[in-house]
């Protein structure tokens, strides 16, 4: 399944919110926030520090990382909300 994102929260900013991807994506704002698929997660950079929040929905979860984060402000980290678990979930570094 093709991912789609979009950043909810800066912590930097706030230039970000609104940011989605990847270009292209299908699903709208409003859509990928209503998925029922729908997964939050976190970028940080090399200090723990968290620089932006969003929702993703499908993919492999390191797209907004790759597509935004990274290039965007050198996030090196992204984390997935394990809703079962109720915690963060870290997936690259």
């Amino acid at each position: 399944m093709t991912s789609h994102w979009t950043i909810t929260k800066d912590l930097i900013d706030g230039d970000a919110v609104g940011v989605s991807g990847p270009q292209g994506s299908t699903l709208t704002i409003e859509g990928i926030k209503a998925h029922p698929g729908a997964t939050r997660f976190r970028l940080k950079d090399d200090d723990g520090e968290v620089y932006y929040e969003g929702i993703l929905v499908g993919g492999e979860g390191f797209e907004p990382l790759d597509d935004f984060g990274m290039p965007n402000a050198g996030c090196s980290s992204i984390e997935l909300w394990e809703k079962a678990r109720g915690a963060w979930r870290w997936c690259i570094l």
